[in-house]
Formats: C-alpha cells, structure tokens, sequence
C-alpha cells in the first residue's frame, strides 16, 4: 500500500499544480489516480535534483530547523528514550527527510501545523518560528529526486470482494448471486475491504466459493429444453362445462367434457401436458380425451390421489394464436352395490392443462444467460468440440478478464466431456466447464502476470487487459464491459483513458464507486449497527436511517456525474431530501417520499459534515460525542488521524459524573487538564464542538439539556470561527491543500 505521497509519476504524467478552487472537479482527479495506476511500477525517469538545491537545503536544515529540534523537541525525542519512538536527533541531513524518512516528517508537520507539539506544558514556539518551520518542511517533504533507482515493492494478489463477487457475476452470466450474501464477511486495511494484503482465502470460503460455482452454473445453462421452454397453463377450474370445481380442480362424475381457450405464442411443434388423477370402478381404468385445436389424443389415468396426479402429454404441431381447448371424461361407471364403496364410482379429476413449446424455437426456450453463452451449438456445420471450444474461448476471456491459453480452454474442454458423458448432453459439460471456470483463480483473483524471469529490476508495465481490470473494478467494481475489452484487444485503452473515464463515470455502474469507495471512506457502514435512544431521539426509525444514507449517497453521485469541484464535500448549496429527512433537518417545503434536489444556500448544512449519516455515525447511543466527531474529520477530512489514547485516561461519563450540571465543552475542558490529553484533544476537541448544535442523530438545537450550545473556536493558525458553517470556510481557507491530499490518499488507497 501506498501513500498518495509516495507515488513518483514520469514527467509527462505530473499531476498538475492545484486548481482554483472552481475547477477542482472530480474528473482531473480520478484522471490522475488512473495515471498513477497505469503501470505495476513508477517510472524512475526524470531530473536530477539541482546540486545548489540541495546545497540550499542542507545551510536551511542547519541554521533554522536543526537548532528548532534542539530547543523544543530533543527533550522527548532524542537518545535512546524517545517518545512515540521518533528519535529526531540522529537525523542531520536534509536529504534524508525526502529520501528515508518522508512519513516521519510528514508527522512532524502535521504536529506542528495541528498546534499538537510541542505539548502545552513546555515551552512553546512563537507563531513566527512554528510558521518558519512548518514551511520549511512542507517544502522539503515535496522535494523529490526522480533520477535515482525506484523500488515499486511487491504487488500482493487481489481476490474479489463480496460486492465485486456478485456484481462480476451479475455483469459476466446476467444472473444476481446471492449465495455471495453469505460468504464470510472481507476483512478491512486502511478502511477499505478490497486490500490484497487482507483479502484471504479460508478453508470456509474455498468451500462456499464451489458451492455458488456450482449453483450458479446450474441456474444458468439449462440441460432439459422442458425446464426452459415456454409454458402457458389454463388451469381446469378456470374453464367451463360440465362437473364441478373444488380448489383448483374440476371433476366429472359422469360422461361430459370442460371447456376453454389456450394461447399458442408461436407455431412449432409443442407438447400438450395434462394432470389428472381419477376415482376407479369397474373392470378398466380411467380414460380421458384432451383436444388442442385440432390435435387430440386419448388417455388411460390411473392415479386416484390428487397430491400425486399423473401426468399425461402428447406432441403435435399447433398454429400460433388462441386455440379451444377440450377436457373429456369417456369412460363413466357407477355401480352401487359393489360390496367396496370405493370402487362403485367411476370419475375423473384434472387439475390443469399446459402447453409448452414450440420445441424447436431457441427464442422461446431458453432464458438469456443460457442463450448469451450457448451463442453457437453442435450441429451440420459444428462439431461439438469445435462449438465447445468457441464457446469456453469467449466465456474465459470475460471470466479471466484475459484471453485464455491453448493449455487452458484443453483442461476446459476435457471437462465437456466429462460433464456430457455424465449428464448425456452438450449443456451438461458446459455447464460442468463453466463450475471450474468460476472456481478458479483466474476468476476469483484478479491476476496481473509476474516480469519475465530474466528481468534485472522485476518493473513492468501493465498490459492492456490488465490495465481495463484495474480500470473497470475501480469505477464499477465489476469486470470490464465489451467496450474495455474491445480496447485492450486493439492495444487502445491507454491511449483513450479519458474518454473511456469520462463513459465509464457515465454509466449506471458508477454507482459503485459511491456504494463501496465513499460509503467506507465516510464511515457510514456503520450505520447499519447504529441504534441512537429512542426515548431521547423521538425521531429516529430505520426509515429515517435509511433516508440519511440515501440522501449521502445521492450527494455523492452528483458529485462525481456532474464533475463537481471536490471541495463541495466540505461546503456545498444543495441537497437531497424527501419530506421525512425534511422535516427532521427542520426545513419546509418538502412534500413526499421520493427525494429530490434541494437548494439550501449559505446555511449550516450543506456538505457532508453536517448530513445526519455522519453526524449519527460520531455520536453515542444517548449523547453525541465531540471526541468522536473531531476524530473524525482529522482522520477522513484532513488526513491527520490522532494517536491512540493512553490506556489509563478515565471516559468522559465519568467526567460527567463528578459535576453533571457542566456542559459538554467544560467537561472536556477538564479532560484536558490531563497533560497527556491536551496534545491530541485540543485540535479535535475543537473540531467536534463545532458541530454541538446537530444532537446525536443530526437535528438541529441550540440548547443541550440546560446548557446554551457554544460552537465557536479557533484551528491551528489561528482562523477562528463561531458556527458550523464558519468552521466549513475556515477549513476550505486554511487546511484545502490537507482536504485534497486526504480525498487523493484515500481514493489511491482504495484504488
């Protein structure tokens, strides 16, 4: 995994300066990523850095930064006992700090710059020096060498995710697998759940993986044309005449017949089922006559129990269109004194008439999935083998997301026979085939070849297919469509990545990126398992839980389709509401279950910092949390995530506790007393408090409990503000580079 940071991209593939801030849409940005993504390795091309540069930066490190670290950081980050294990005086040349040690010292500025270090209970920088110095490495951290040997390190096998699994399924057979709903849960790296190096393979999975190749492969390719073929049934106790219906029966107790109408979708050849059972007298069985048109045929019925009918059928050619159908009872016998009162009535029962064909006909027979891979069959022209082969080619080019070797459509064609031998079909060893095909590797990893073996560096660059792989499952997460693998068979994809960006973003399955990227990005899986008091928050129901993701993701999507400036994730004018999430947001004029865009101006919504999704997802049960809030928005916003808490650092109830009558800022007003606390908590704190006025499940209110909400406070460099909407600007002013850093290491990640 690597950070956006780490990543050194050839010089014709920079990602530009930063745009103003109307044109810093979603597009350039996920351009740049996929430019990051094109090749396994970063190219070590480029200039070497200016020998004067360098030079300039070693008199800087001397003279400003170096006597910083002595006065203010060497006495817990230096020797052997160092604190947080930074010991920060063995470092004495500049080069060093992009070099070796850039996350180190992206820690140190992010400290500095947050007001987290120096700790308030030593001496402080003045804000001149902590400037000076926050600069300066700022300026140091982005100084990169690319002329020297690049090391991409090991790329670490993807397996398909839960959600990958069934959305490949859906675009790769036209099928929903839902046995996919109970494969074990994806373990989650660096917040998302499509990391290779978390993504393992248990004996469990490998297990449920054959058991939905198997199903799936049965529900796709059909092996008995009857299963498939069209059926209309009229139904007996539908029809008129003579007898009488009982359920969903008609029965006749003497000689006389039932009528009605059938509707043949095609002419062809069909088949004419029947399901009778009779109640038996005299010396012969049962007979019964069905008329289709003007096909007839007559039938001896022997079943006299309804829960196992028999089941009589004929073939005939039918004309399309409506035919008259006709039920006859032939055979009538009573008589009453047979000494068992069983056998003394001779009578007939049907439960219904079908018809089923026309046999011949592809177009009926068959479903689409079956069709869609069956697109040629055995016959005068065609061997089986030769069919089979066409068939297995085009399956695995899509399964594998590769054309398939000669080697492996032999193995799949070995199992066609094995499969018709067993089963006495074509379908049965194709559906054999297609078993293995998504049960194996190839399918359920998302396999990019090793260099060739006499490689000196083990660099490559991605082929095309692999390239529509990561491409396709990034945006989508699902498999490459047609056009993908048109281009990569036409070695085009790279050179129309824009374009094909620009399609793909366009297209329906975009919403992905929405359903798994943002949606655990922002943290709002955990919805699902929020359950707020509902005796303190009145409003609350799944419905309305429902609503708040909704309205989220809606938001998202405008973001990304309409190439929005990124930066209205922070503070935008519009949303997305239904009346219900209206209301409980307290704004009028929403009428309806349905959502629809919603302007709401310069207001303390917009963005998603104050959407009820995030706002529930950072509160408690009973109360909301600012802790959890502030350290929210530093790990997911800004990209600078606090350290652990001490373990014996006592919860704020028992804060709350000593002095109930306090509000919530002066308890944790006390928190901070604690040394240890104050470092990380001052930042955070102040972040949370800004969002008091939203209660634990997103409504707004100016007053908790007897307290008067006080939202105010001051960032790091010492923008101030006093409500929600304010710390939205101060943020977008002071902390934007931070905001798109965060939004690009995030999405690098995920991708």
């Amino acid at each position: 995994r690597y950070a956006a940071e780490d990543f050194r991209l050839p010089p014709a593939f920079h990602i530009p300066p930063p745009m103003t801030p109307t044109r810093q849409h979603i597009l350039p940005l996920l351009l740049a990523l996929m430019t990051a993504l094109v090749g396994r390795a970063l190219f070590a091309e480029g200039e070497a850095a200016n020998g004067d540069k360098a030079k300039q930066k070693q008199v800087e490190f001397d003279k400003q930064v170096r006597p910083f670290l002595e006065k203010y950081c060497f006495d817990c980050h230096a020797g052997d006992a160092t604190e947080g294990e930074l010991q920060l005086d063995v470092l004495t040349d500049a080069s060093q700090i992009a070099a070796q040690k850039r996350k180190t010292w992206k820690k140190v500025h992010d400290q500095l710059f947050g007001h987290v270090m120096p700790p308030e209970d030593v001496d402080q920088p003045s804000r001149e020096e902590r400037d000076a110095m926050v600069r300066w490495l700022k300026t140091a951290i982005d100084d990169y060498d690319c002329s020297g040997p690049v090391d991409p390190g090991r790329e670490t096998i993807r397996r398909l995710t839960r959600y990958e699994y069934k959305n490949t399924i859906r675009d790769l057979l036209g099928v929903e697998a839902k046995l996919a709903d109970d494969f074990p849960m994806d373990d989650v790296g660096y917040g998302f759940d499509n990391i290779g190096d978390v993504l393992t393979l248990s004996p469990l999975l490998m297990e449920k993986y054959l058991t939905a190749a198997e199903e799936i492969a049965a529900q796709v390719v059909v092996t008995d044309p009857l299963e498939a073929t069209a059926r209309v049934r009229l139904a007996a106790a539908d029809m008129r005449g003579d007898g009488s219906q009982r359920d969903q029966w008609r029965f006749l107790t003497t000689t006389g017949d039932f009528r009605g109408r059938i509707k043949v979708p095609a002419a062809g050849e069909s088949v004419a089922p029947a399901r009778p059972c009779a109640g038996q007298a005299g010396n012969e069985l049962a007979r019964m006559q069905v008329a289709v048109g003007e096909q007839k045929k007559e039938f001896e019925v022997e079943s006299e129990d309804r829960g196992q009918p028999d089941e009589r059928e004929f073939r005939a050619k039918f004309d399309a269109g409506e035919l008259p159908v006709r039920v006859a009872f032939l055979n009538d016998y009573y008589e009453p004194r047979h000494p068992n009162p069983r056998r003394r009535d001779r009578n007939l029962g049907v439960q219904f008439v079908e018809l089923v064909g026309p046999m011949g006909s592809d177009g009926l027979q068959y479903p689409e999935p079956h069709r869609h891979i069956f697109f040629v069959k055995p016959g005068d022209e065609l061997s089986p083998e030769q069919a089979a082969r066409q068939i297995l080619n085009r399956l695995a080019l899509r399964a594998y997301r590769r054309p398939p070797t000669e080697s492996e459509i032999d193995r799949l064609w070995r199992l066609v026979q094995i499969g018709q031998q067993r089963g006495g079909r074509f379908e049965h060893g194709i559906q054999l085939a297609l078993t293995a095909v998504l049960a194996s590797p190839q399918f359920l990893f998302k396999v990019e070849q090793d260099p060739p073996a006499d490689d000196k560096d083990g660099i490559r660059e991605l082929d095309e297919y692999e390239l529509a792989t990561r491409l396709s499952y990034f945006l989508w997460s699902s498999m490459p469509d047609e056009e993908l693998f048109l281009q990569a068979s036409k070695n085009q994809l790279r050179a129309n990545l824009e374009p094909q960006v620009r399609r793909m973003l366009a297209d329906d399955k975009a919403q992905a990126l929405v359903e798994s990227f943002a949606v655990q990005w922002l943290q709002l899986r955990n919805l699902e398992q929020m359950e707020p008091d509902r005796r303190l928050f009145r409003d609350w129901s799944n419905r309305l839980r429902d609503d708040m993701l909704s309205e989220t993701k809606l938001f998202l999507q405008a973001i990304i389709q309409e190439d929005r400036d990124v930066l209205q994730l922070i503070d935008a004018d519009f949303t997305f509401l239904n009346e219900r999430l209206a209301r409980h947001y307290g704004i009028d004029g929403i009428r309806g279950d349905e959502f629809q865009r919603v302007g709401i101006g310069a207001t303390d919504r917009g963005g998603v910092l104050t959407m009820g999704s995030v706002l529930t997802v950072t509160s408690n049960p009973t109360r909301t949390s600012p802790v959890k809030r502030g350290k929210w928005v530093m790990e997911n916003i800004l990209g600078t995530p606090p350290p652990d808490p001490p373990a014996n650092v006592p919860e704020l109830e028992e804060t709350a506790k000593v002095n109930p009558d306090l509000s919530i800022r002066e308890q944790l007003a006390i928190h901070r007393e604690n040394a240890s606390c104050a470092t990380c908590h001052q930042q955070m704190d102040t972040l949370g408090l800004a969002l008091e006025n939203f209660n634990g499940v997103g409504a707004w209110r100016e007053r908790d409990g007897r307290n008067e909400i006080n939202p105010a406070g001051e960032l790091p460099g010492g923008t101030k503000f006093s409500s929600p909407s304010e710390l939205k600007k101060a943020l977008l002013s002071t902390q934007k580079e931070d905001l798109l850093h965060c939004l690009s290491e995030k999405m690098l990640t995920y991708a």
